[in-house]
């Protein structure tokens, strides 16, 4: 069904928004976005980028038919 790829399926424990840390890159880590796309990514990416305390800001969507985001930052410093 089409709606699976915008609603979250909240009785199943989905959530929108994963953090895990980066353990290669010092105050890095890595946001997974479920049910999005490259439209949210893109912009998270632009306003991260006007920070002058980012680094690195980018995204990836894995495949199309996967419903999920993961989008990478890195910053001078872990007070970010």
């Amino acid at each position: 069904e089409r709606s699976l790829s915008f609603l979250l399926d909240e009785d199943a424990g989905e959530v929108k928004c994963v953090y895990t840390a980066d353990t290669k890159v010092a105050n890095a880590g890595t946001f997974r976005f479920n049910k999005e796309d490259h439209t949210v990514a893109n912009l998270f990416r632009m306003q991260l980028l006007r920070d002058p305390n980012v680094r690195f800001a980018g995204y990836y969507h894995p495949h199309p038919l996967v419903h999920y985001i993961n989008l990478k930052i890195q910053t001078n410093n872990s007070n970010v």
